[in-house]
């Protein structure tokens, strides 16, 4: 049995990844996709992972087959299962990202469309993050977003999603809470995470963060869409920065709208009324 060097390995790699980009489509979004297979004999599992550190190929998914295949089988889907969850989750803090976030926003608006149970968003937003940044230093302000994305984790339900849209900003889909509960929740988290410390890299003791939230409710009466969802939690937000931040704001409730006017005086109370528990 022969087996094939590590150049030659290497060489013939660079040689398959240097013909599929030419053969890609210019936009880089090729309408199907293939796997490609290489038996490479005399390589075992170990040498492999060395090869894939020393050069960057972790790209390459591996099955090796000597013996018994099922713990490789079990290694290979461990790798699936690692890739999925990265494209779906924000790495710095572990939550759900915005494709994540997208998903299950389309799934929960369609399930509450077909049930008419509450569907809650609400948006986040680090208040005077930029001067986190530039007063502590961005290894700080990383230590900031965890925290508060593990407060999320603490501070919500099992079901509930909560994502990171990006920079400061973060997400949290509460299925089945209408307005009235949600806002408690929200107040209760800004409450708890203003009082979390963090530590001054120079020495200088410790600062305190604080954070604004918009908060929207749908319950399935009217047509809407995520888009408009989340633009509804962002004009909530955008108020609870105006009126001094640190606060959450309800945006007007799209359900609540088409109440007759003659069953209720005031937009308020068609909002405590009719945004549920």
């Amino acid at each position: 049995m022969t087996s094939i060097s590590e150049e030659a390995i290497i060489a013939e790699l660079a040689e398959l990844q240097a013909e599929l980009r030419y053969a890609l489509s210019p936009d880089g979004n090729p309408a199907e996709a293939v796997w490609v297979f290489r038996r490479i004999e005399g390589l075992t599992h170990e040498q492999w992972q060395t090869l894939a550190d020393r050069h960057q190929l972790r790209q390459w998914l591996t099955l090796p087959l000597d013996g018994d295949s099922f713990p490789h089988l079990k290694r290979f889907q461990a790798t699936l299962e690692k890739l999925a969850h990265q494209t779906e989750h924000d790495p710095l803090t572990g939550l759900a990202n915005r494709r994540a976030f997208d998903r299950v926003m389309d799934i929960e608006i369609e399930r509450t469309k077909r049930a008419h149970t509450p569907l809650s968003l609400a948006i986040f937003d680090l208040d005077d993050f930029k001067r986190i940044n530039d007063t502590y230093g961005h290894l700080a302000g990383d230590e900031v977003l965890v925290a508060f994305a593990e407060r999320l984790r603490e501070t919500t339900r099992r079901y509930d999603l909560a994502a990171r849209f990006g920079g400061e900003e973060f997400a949290l889909v509460m299925a089945g809470s209408g307005v009235v509960k949600a806002q408690r929740l929200l107040e209760r988290l800004l409450e708890g995470f203003r009082a979390v410390p963090f530590r001054d890299p120079a020495g200088n003791g410790t600062f305190h963060v604080t954070c604004s939230a918009g908060l929207t409710c749908f319950k399935g009466s009217v047509d809407i869409d995520a888009a408009e969802l989340v633009r509804l939690a962002d004009g909530a937000l955008y108020e609870a920065k105006g009126a001094g931040k640190d606060q959450v704001r309800v945006s007007r409730l799209p359900f609540a709208d088409n109440v007759p006017n003659d069953t209720l005086v005031h937009a308020k109370e068609k909002q405590f009324l009719f945004g549920g528990k």
